[in-house]
């Protein structure tokens, strides 16, 4: 089963998780870790190695971070230099989390993460309300 990790400032990570397992139900082999303030990048960088020792990553391992170019966006492309394998996507929100649940178990990881990132993309939208009608755009 391929493996999830989860990195966010703050305590997002934790809470993203949370809330898609309110929809899919509880998932095995995911892990969630939050960089919080004043914390260093080298005690992140320990974190981060101790909770992918505890994953099974025979299967790969997708890494979804909240900024390109933050601090865990950062440690994990340098922990990408012992393990090249491991696979980095920014801009995590509960649709990709979805995603990957759902399809981790019928995709390889390359289309997987396709999958997760389209599955972000279309996460995000608009209401427009018009007034005319009465009604939005989509229903």
């Amino acid at each position: 089963m391929k493996a999830l990790l989860v990195c966010t400032h703050g305590k997002s990570a934790k809470e993203l998780v949370a809330s898609a397992e309110m929809i899919c139900g509880k998932q095995q082999n995911c892990a969630s870790i939050p960089f919080t303030m004043g914390e260093s990048p080298d005690k992140l960088m320990a974190d981060l190695e101790s909770k992918i020792q505890g994953l099974d990553l025979s299967d790969g391992l997708l890494c979804l971070t909240d900024l390109k170019g933050g601090t865990p966006f950062n440690i994990l492309v340098k922990m990408t230099q012992t393990n090249p394998s491991l696979e980095i996507v920014t801009g995590v929100n509960i649709p990709m989390l979805l995603e990957f649940f759902i399809r981790r178990e019928q995709s390889e990881m390359p289309d997987l993460i396709k999958q997760v990132i389209e599955a972000g993309h279309s996460g995000i939208y608009q209401y427009v309300f018009l007034p005319e009608s009465g009604k939005d755009e989509d229903f």
